[in-house]
């Protein structure tokens, strides 16, 4: 048991600081590169991947390191803070506090991890042009929004029992809240180091390996939602990239985002007071 404990805490802390210094050494890269000016479907379709390739491909490691790796750090830090009253009690996700397994860790890394990276990559394609224009303040947008819709509704719900539980209730809010915005600014950081950098799908077999998270679309939904996407993509040739650049479409989309953040934030900030003072 111990040894379990010291590796999740190995692992957890070194997937948060390599989390940390991407989003702060790429904070100020551009979240998007001047498209190229498409001519033929083919390489609308083309630009249609690389746009999911950038967006999963982030999503899933941004996701792994930090709400995956760092998530279960969290749980390893409020196991040892919540005293021996804590200790073997079920939580909401059906876990043992102060119990580490390999199964609840994977379980962690692929459900929490994984998936709700591709589920931020997701939303970020269809918001993408209306966030700020660096990866910075585009994380912080993301984990604000995150923060007030899955956390609100999960993990920092005041319906959560685990905040019977575990204790200090302030450090259980704090780290949730913590993983949720380091989550958006590396996320946002790799998309746009990623974005500038991932070349287009080739037949090259460089280009191929930085698409390989395209994998992920193979399930039976995704692969629709895919398929639908890059076939829009290459129907319109970028003529719809167009009007969402025009300067009306973008005070509206700026506008759309910026009350959601703002309705994010208050709904997390109901949620924190209704957590503390119950």
């Amino acid at each position: 048991m111990r040894a379990a404990n010291l590796l999740v805490s190995l692992f957890g802390i070194a997937g948060v600081l390599i989390a940390a210094v991407m989003a702060w050494r790429w904070r100020n890269t551009p979240l998007l590169v001047e498209e190229p000016v498409v001519v033929t479907s083919g390489s609308a379709a083309l630009e249609g991947l690389h746009t999911l390739a950038v967006a999963v491909s982030a999503g899933v490691l941004a996701g792994v390191l930090v709400p995956g790796l760092g998530g279960r750090l969290v749980m390893r830090i409020l196991a040892a803070t919540s005293g021996d009253a804590a200790q073997g009690s079920a939580t909401a996700a059906d876990e043992v506090v102060g119990e580490i397994t390999n199964s609840g860790t994977l379980a962690v890394v692929v459900f929490v991890g994984i998936f709700g990276g591709v589920i931020a990559a997701l939303a970020f394609v269809v918001v993408r042009r209306w966030l700020p224009t660096t990866a910075g303040r585009a994380g912080v947008v993301i984990g604000v929004l995150l923060l007030g819709t899955i956390g609100v509704g999960d993990a920092m719900s005041p319906d959560n029992r685990d905040f019977a539980i575990l204790r200090p209730t302030w450090l259980a809010i704090t780290l949730v809240v913590v993983v949720a915005m380091l989550f958006g600014v590396t996320f946002t950081a790799l998309a746009a180091r990623l974005e500038a950098g991932m070349p287009t799908l080739s037949r090259r077999p460089s280009s191929i390996a930085s698409h390989v998270a395209l994998i992920i679309f193979l399930f039976p939904l995704l692969f629709v939602g895919a398929a639908a996407y890059v076939g829009g993509r290459a129907v319109v040739r970028g003529r719809l990239a167009l009007l969402i650049d025009r300067p009306t479409a973008q005070r509206v989309g700026h506008t759309i985002v910026g009350v959601a953040t703002v309705v994010a934030a208050l709904a997390s900030i109901q949620a924190i007071t209704e957590i503390v003072s119950a």
